[in-house]
């Protein structure tokens, strides 16, 4: 049972606590409807309901209302309002002076005050005169009473005294004719209570009510919430009962990872989202609200993205740098002379062989046939005539073995747009684990396994004749583990694994040694594909092959009669010479096409002669003739 004397509302509570005071532990005791109170805080729903406990770290003063008591006149006062404030004094009584403390002072801590009496009454050896004024500097308490240590002036003498605040008389409030500024208004809860007067606003009597705007923990919220202090609520205040509470706030992943000098820690879940559909590990559909893990630390995860074909069916992995299966190199498959341009390393060798027939359309490259062995050395750049001129292009310089294996290979140069099919010729035997092959070769490349990984009681890679290692992928993790289970530890990604958390003060168990059992992880397509869309690719088109000579389109003889604009014939040829086996439409051809070229580079008038042409006029009934000049 709350203690309902000191239920107060949300408002007053704010307005008279101290921020030294804070941070202070509340209770809702009721609202503006009986079980809760719902209310859209600058656009987040906060919901106070009955029983629910908050915690107030801290409050800035928004405006002050400022209401004149007889008219009901409002104003609203700024913060930095320079006015002065004068207290209007009660004329109220109170038989004692306990009372009169009660209204003139503030809970524990007491202002000073002035007040008179009535009549005549007896302090020790002092006899205290009615209207004498008096002056409340503190309230002090022992075990056996409650004194008001006072001081009042006898003639010219100023004396101090300690008056039991249970004396009884007829006591009131004087007037001390002090004035106070706004800031000291608000920081004096009895002074709020006064009906006060200001000239700077008027000459009638206000009351003052700020409106602070308080800094807010709530329970299962991650941010402060910033709530106004005039919500229609009514507190307790139970900061001396439950100061050890801690309040739960909901981190992310990415959010526990920025608390690393807590590390290691408990944390238990909130909130999960299913994984399924990202990786295909029954350990994350463990990860349930209730759920309890330790944090130990934040590392870097490398692991290889691979992806495997058995049939039609394709599957994709991760591969950690703790597996500890071997591998050996398989053939790569080449499409291009680009892709063998691509997968040159410095310092090794390159041998392929040729198993599909690559014709160049170009004369000034060799053509390939199936089965030709290539050594490639060096990538380079050629001139090739295209269109009048020379154009300087990539080209990949090799050796092709000849027939005769007496006679020295053949170098040859190959355009990086010929397309083919080319296998490389490996004779590397060796056993790579992970690392290693992440140090010598460059990725993508083909591998299989050869030796199983002897932690993993099935190891999904060794059943799969070829494995493709396709990119290196280095993300942040958290690497925990299940309370019940400190010592196996296995990485939480940041990025893809959604859940909430809360940090726990339990303590961590002691573990001799960290083990991380996830070496294989397997991966959707839907995830895969993400990651290949955000992962940097290297590999660029193949470039195009050179723009080839275009060759001129020649019309003939009886287009160019049709089109002319006066009716022309070609004079008869001289007979072809017997040597020169070429058909007459071709010598026809031939000589048409000399013609256009010599028009194309003079003028194009159509009334200029053409050059090195004899026209003979005759009747425009006839035909006119042009010859070719020997």
């Amino acid at each position: 049972m709350e203690d309902l004397e000191n239920v107060v509302s949300l408002q007053d509570f704010i307005t008279t606590v101290a921020k030294s005071s804070m941070p202070r532990i509340l209770k809702i005791v009721s609202g503006v409807y009986l079980q809760s109170s719902v209310y859209d805080i600058k656009g987040s729903e906060c919901c106070l309901s009955t029983g629910d406990l908050v915690k107030i770290v801290d409050k800035e003063l928004q405006s002050v209302s400022c209401v004149d008591v007889e008219t009901g006149r409002s104003l609203e006062l700024t913060p930095n309002f320079t006015g002065v404030f004068k207290p209007v004094v009660d004329d109220r009584v109170y038989d004692t002076i306990e009372k009169l403390k009660s209204v003139l002072s503030s809970g524990d801590s007491t202002e000073s005050f002035w007040f008179a009496s009535h009549s005549d009454f007896v302090v020790g050896d002092h006899m205290i005169s009615k209207r004498q004024p008096i002056k409340c500097v503190s309230i002090s308490a022992s075990s056996q009473a409650s004194y008001a240590k006072c001081c009042t002036k006898e003639g010219s003498k100023c004396i101090s005294l300690k008056i039991p605040i249970s004396t009884e008389g007829e006591f009131y409030e004087c007037d001390s004719n002090k004035l106070y500024s706004l800031e000291e208004v608000l920081q004096s809860p009895a002074l709020l209570r006064h009906s006060l007067k200001c000239s700077s606003i008027g000459n009638g009597s206000y009351s003052l009510s700020p409106v602070y705007e308080t800094s807010t923990i709530m329970q299962m919220r991650k941010d402060i919430v910033k709530m106004p202090s005039s919500l229609e609520v009514d507190v307790i205040d139970i900061t001396s009962q439950c100061g050890h509470i801690n309040f739960i706030r909901p981190l992310s992943l990415s959010e526990a990872s920025k608390c690393e000098d807590q590390f290691p820690i408990v944390a238990e879940i909130l909130e999960s989202v299913e994984s399924n559909h990202l990786l295909k590990n029954e350990l994350f559909s463990a990860l349930q609200p209730g759920q309890q893990i330790v944090i130990y630390k934040k590392v870097h995860s490398r692991k290889v993205l691979v992806s495997a074909t058995k049939g039609r069916n394709s599957r994709f992995f991760f591969i950690h740098d703790v597996y500890q299966g071997k591998f050996r190199q398989r053939p790569r498959e080449f499409m291009t002379v680009y892709d063998l341009c691509t997968k040159l390393v410095s310092g090794a060798q390159l041998n392929v062989v040729v198993t599909q027939d690559c014709e160049s359309v170009e004369d000034c490259f060799p053509s390939l046939c199936v089965g030709d062995h290539l050594k490639v050395l060096h990538q380079t750049k050629m001139c090739v005539p295209v269109q009048f001129c020379s154009q300087q292009i990539d080209v990949l310089v090799c050796t092709k073995d000849t027939e005769d294996e007496e006679d020295k290979p053949e170098e040859i140069m190959l355009p990086l747009c010929l397309e083919g099919r080319f296998v490389e010729e490996v004779t590397d035997n060796k056993r790579y684990t992970i690392n290693n092959i992440i140090q010598k070769f460059k990725l993508p490349c083909e591998v299989k396994v050869v030796s199983k990984d002897p932690s993993l009681a099935t190891d999904p890679l060794a059943s799969f004749a070829s494995l493709r290692l396709e990119e290196l992928v280095e993300e942040p993790v958290l690497l925990v583990s299940f309370l019940d289970n400190p010592s196996a530890c296995f990485e939480l990604p940041l990025k893809w694994v959604q859940i909430s958390l809360f940090l726990t003060e339990k303590p961590v168990p002691e573990t001799k040694e960290l083990t991380r059992f996830l070496h294989v992880e397997e991966l959707t397509e839907s995830l895969y594909y993400s990651l290949r869309k955000e992962l940097p690719s290297n590999e660029l088109p193949p470039p195009r092959p050179p723009k080839r000579e275009a060759k001129p389109q020649v019309d003939s003889p009886s287009t160019i009669q049709q089109e002319s604009p006066t009716s022309v014939k070609l004079k008869e040829s001289p007979p072809i010479p017997p040597s020169r086996n070429i058909p007459c439409q071709s010598y026809e051809v031939h000589r048409v096409s000399k013609i256009l070229a010599a028009c194309t580079v003079q003028n194009r008038n159509t009334y200029s002669p053409l050059p090195h042409i004899v026209t003979t006029h005759e009747d425009s009934d006839s035909e006119a003739d042009y010859e070719l000049v020997v």
